[in-house]
């Protein structure tokens, strides 16, 4: 983060030679950064009371395009270049030193008090915030669909310190660019200044533009993608193109002060009138970016200065970089390690704790390191040679917690290869937990697999299968090419495809063919389902348009088995019917075509939902497992299913399986059935469990074709 001490870059500031009188500090600015930083922090400890709070970040990002473009059209103009080594080699001394420590520090707390089955998340977004890509790496996840249930991490804010070196790569490029530009032009007679505006104006439109686009077709991205936020950099680096001097008439005073106070008011309400609901960043953003732009653009002769000097407001601001880097590890690792959600003394302790251990690095390890003559008289080369030392340092922690992983990883696995090949007693659904006389094997009693290290990967899935974000098809053939009895095909989303082990298994045991098709987040259903984008909708709506073509078509059909997830991608209620009718009429209409053509349908009634943290909660478990991860059974089942409504109007050409007593009790669904954890994230079973229930599966889908050709 650059200094608030400001000039506007114009020739005639240049030029002048006298002694300063004022301080030339930009006190609005230190203010405005304390605003932002208050306002992030406090949204992500009480996010109800101040929803709009993580608009923080954007006013970071304007500050940094408004200090850092001034700075470096200033030495244009005073040097005719741009000392690329010098600059960046100042960012990193700047940056650098917080930001790895904040990272170390991190790594080892998760370590300590963090359970293995969240290490692969965490380090490799240590790894990805310590180059500085984090950001990708999170826009990544938003479009993996198998990624999508990850828990918030530690190191998840550094996703817009990423954006912001990326800016620092991208920017004075961009003012070289106009360099050139200007020497070209009509023999020079352009200002490098001006060239610059039109570059900085054209970026802000572009990405503007883009953000707005991709908001609507791919919010996960959008928010976390560069070129999405590069326009708030922008418009920041434009203010600063704007030499405003000191005003000298009523009118102009009016202009700065009425300016600046609009900016603080567009700011506040953005902070009330923003929500995690709406589409952002988008146009939404454009509120407090222009905010924070008219702030930056006129503050510095206004009232603001008075509220930036006032010394605890000066002071956030001043260690404003070393507060959002310590308080988000400690918002997501403390109830970890507490094992209980963040109370009001927890969060008060965190906002405490984060000032205090920001001035400690601020005033005792940053400033000192960042102004000693031993730092400052380091060479670009030097500093480029620490860096990449420290850069491979941190990235070992990641890589070594993901070594470690991998060798639980391999131990789990063996030892859970050994249970399901062994023929174990009560394994699994095995158990019976809700029959009169459950299977207890005294065995199972501390086991847990697979382990929840590798709980996440325990899917059975494959891309033969599936279909992602694609509307084709996929369609794999299960159990004999040849020769096979029965040709059943079943289709769905992932709750689906979490059985293609156990639907392989009785395809090869009954010598049938199952051909499984899944999509995500998309069922056979002529109902319409809400997704992140009018895009995917259209492709989940084209998907089941050809499910629903193949069962028309294909010859040889002996049975259609259904399942869907109830909560993940919800139908749209259409029509002024109820939501519960919009669903049960949509299977009912999609089945039909099927039917009609004389195929028994078989609907799978879908598994309850765990708790959202239920795999690292049993990764948190020594000795016997114990309820603590459970989930009470109203809860786990609140969301409607609809399968038995609609097997219900089919007029006797449908089946329903249902293993509801096999996930829950009368009272709970536990986490833990027969020494097998039941979950891979809170809506998903794992493979193992799948393969426990395989026997009942298989049972099941012969009774149900066997009715139904009476």
């Amino acid at each position: 983060m650059a200094s608030s001490t400001v000039e506007m870059p114009t020739r005639r500031s240049l030029r002048s030679s006298s002694p300063r009188t004022t301080d030339p500090t930009r006190w609005d600015i230190q203010g405005l950064r304390a605003f932002a930083v208050l306002a992030v922090v406090l949204y992500h400890l009480w996010p109800n009371r101040l929803p709009g709070g993580f608009i923080g970040v954007d006013v970071f990002f304007v500050v940094s395009g408004f200090l850092i473009t001034g700075h470096l059209l200033r030495e244009v103009v005073a040097t005719g270049r741009i000392g690329l080594a010098g600059f960046w080699s100042r960012r990193a001394k700047r940056l650098l030193p917080g930001a790895f420590l904040t990272i170390l520090a991190t790594g080892t707390a998760v370590l300590l008090w963090v359970p293995s089955a969240l290490w692969g998340q965490y380090g490799r977004e240590l790894i990805a915030s310590t180059v500085y890509v984090q950001n990708w790496q999170l826009a990544s996840d938003s479009v993996d669909y198998l990624a999508q249930g990850n828990q918030p991490s530690p190191f998840q804010h550094f996703w817009s310190l990423s954006v912001e070196e990326q800016f620092y790569i991208a920017l004075p490029l961009l003012l070289l660019g106009a360099l050139w530009l200007a020497r070209r032009a009509r023999r020079g007679r352009v200002s490098p200044v001006t060239v610059a505006q039109v570059l900085l104006g054209s970026v802000v439109v572009l990405s503007l533009v883009w953000s707005i686009v991709q908001t609507h077709t791919a919010p996960g991205i959008a928010y976390f993608s560069t070129a999405t936020r590069a326009w708030e950099f922008a418009l920041g680096g434009l203010a600063a193109t704007i030499p405003l001097s000191a005003p000298r008439t009523a009118p102009a005073r009016t202009v700065r002060v009425v300016g600046a106070w609009l900016g603080v008011a567009a700011l506040v309400v953005s902070l009330f009138l923003i929500t995690g609901s709406t589409p952002f960043p988008g146009i939404a953003a454009a509120l407090p970016v222009a905010g924070a732009g008219l702030v930056v653009l006129f503050g510095g002769h206004s009232g603001l200065q008075r509220v930036g000097r006032f010394a605890p407001i000066g002071f956030v601001g001043r260690i404003s970089y070393a507060v959002y880097l310590w308080h988000w590890p400690a918002v997501v690792i403390v109830p970890i390690a507490l094992r209980h959600e963040l109370t009001t003394k927890d969060k008060l302790a965190i906002l405490v704790g984060a000032v205090v251990v920001a001035s400690v690095t601020t005033l005792l390890i940053e400033e000192p390191l960042r102004f000693s003559k031993w730092v400052k008289a380091l060479r670009p080369r030097r500093v480029a040679l620490y860096g990449a030392l420290a850069t491979v340092l941190v990235t070992g922690l990641g890589a070594a917690s993901l070594t470690a992983l991998h060798v639980q990883q391999v131990q789990a696995a063996q030892f859970a290869d050994h249970l399901r090949t062994g023929d174990v007693e009560c394994f699994g659904a095995a158990a019976a937990i809700s029959s009169a006389h459950p299977c207890v094997n005294p065995r199972l009693a501390d086991v847990r697999v697979p382990a929840a290290s590798i709980a996440a990967a325990d899917d059975s899935n494959r891309p033969a299968c599936w279909s992602n974000i694609t509307d084709d098809l996929n369609m794999c053939e299960l159990g004999p090419k040849t020769g096979y009895t029965k040709h059943l095909v079943a289709i769905g989303d992932s709750h689906n495809n979490v059985f293609v082990d156990a639907y392989e298994k009785i395809a090869e045991q009954r010598n049938w063919r199952i051909d499984v098709a899944g999509h995500a987040g998309c069922y056979l259903t002529t109902a319409q389902q809400s997704a992140n984008s009018d895009e995917l909708q259209q492709i989940c709506d084209r998907w089941k348009q050809k499910a629903m073509q193949y069962l028309r078509s294909e010859p040889g059909l002996d049975g259609l088995i259904v399942t869907h997830s109830n909560g993940n991608t919800p139908v749209i209620a259409s029509d002024g019917r109820s939501a519960a009718d919009t669903v049960v009429d949509g299977m009912v209409d999609a089945w039909k075509v099927a039917a009609d053509r004389g195929i028994p349908v078989i609907a799978i009634r879908d598994n309850p939902n765990a708790r959202r943290d239920v795999v690292a909660c049993v990764g948190q478990m020594s000795g016997p497992t114990t309820n603590v991860c459970d989930s009470d059974r109203a809860g786990a089942l609140k969301d409607f299913d609809g399968s038995e409504q609609a097997v219900a109007r089919m007029d006797g050409r449908a089946r329903l399986i249902d293993f509801t007593s096999d996930y829950c009790t009368a009272q709970t669904c536990p986490a833990v059935i027969g020494g097998v954890l039941v979950y891979r994230d809170r809506t998903h079973l794992t493979n193992t469990f799948a393969m426990t229930l395989e026997p009942k599966l298989s049972a099941g889908i012969a009774d149900a074709l066997r009715d139904l050709a009476r």
